[in-house]
């Protein structure tokens, strides 16, 4: 019996919520993410706290359009780092009614170093992820995501492994 519910209990769980994506929808999500300096040969990469808050609307069935903002936050040495982009974010559901979702946009980065400076660039998201939905309007998010700031001084990365909740 165990064994059974085991087998069948997810899938009859799932099946109590759809994946329907209608209009507005807003999420948040927490992780651990690397950050790697590209034009730096003798820095390593940093692990350090992630974030990011997304909204947007839907387009079509597989469709959504939104913006989003991550951050990436350490403190190493007694200095504290700041990284993260804004970026205009296409949703793309290869199936209407599934939870598997990959993610790309452009916009803006921008880079703090704690007593050396800050700066503002070109910002580029891509990521991907699946919706469990939980309740009719509300899905847990776990997701993979990458995203890079290039400017005047050079470029970095961030590699992110998160969990989120989106409201739809």
């Amino acid at each position: 019996m165990c064994a059974v519910l085991l087998v069948a209990g997810p899938g009859i769980l799932l099946a109590q919520h759809p994946q329907e994506r209608n209009g507005f929808w807003i999420g948040f999500g927490f992780g651990y993410g690397s950050l790697g300096v590209d034009d730096c040969d003798e820095c390593g990469r940093d692990g350090g706290l992630a974030g990011n808050f997304r909204l947007g609307g839907k387009l079509s069935d597989k469709v959504l359009l939104g913006f989003e903002s991550n951050a990436w936050i350490d403190e190493d040495f007694g200095t504290t780092v700041t990284a993260g982009t804004g970026t205009a974010t296409v949703y793309f559901y290869p199936s209407p009614t599934g939870g598997l979702h990959f993610k790309g946009g452009l916009g803006l980065a921008h880079l703090d170093i704690e007593d050396a400076g800050e700066d503002t660039g070109e910002g580029l998201l891509l990521g991907a992820a699946y919706d469990f939905r939980v309740g009719r309007n509300t899905s847990v998010v776990p997701s993979i995501g990458f995203y890079a700031g290039d400017f005047d001084g050079g470029s970095i990365n961030v590699l992110v492994f998160g969990v989120g909740v989106t409201f739809h």
